[in-house]
């Protein structure tokens, strides 16, 4: 009784329920300067879902964590708003 009372304290306080969670790794050509990082994050952050991103311009890939409701097509979309392309690494 003690360890299943610990357990269901422990899962109400970890903030992650039972949501699963999908990582994703996204090639976007146009993103060649910080100024590029910085607004792939933020439009990326803005859907309701994603937890991290994490860009990076010499490589030009974001990895991207997220619940499992936001879409490769959601994400590709936010990125088209910028005018860049984004390509969903396998």
């Amino acid at each position: 009784m003690k360890k299943t009372l610990l357990f269901l304290t422990a899962l109400l306080f970890s903030g992650s329920g039972f949501a699963a969670e999908r990582n994703v790794t996204l090639h976007i050509e146009e993103m060649n300067c910080q100024l590029c990082v910085y607004l792939v994050n933020k439009e990326l952050r803005n859907i309701d879902g994603v937890i991290s991103t994490k860009a990076n311009f010499n490589t030009r890939l974001v990895k991207v964590v997220a619940d499992e409701k936001v879409t490769d097509e959601m994400m590709i979309n936010a990125i088209d708003k910028l005018h860049y392309h984004a390509v969903v690494k396998k």
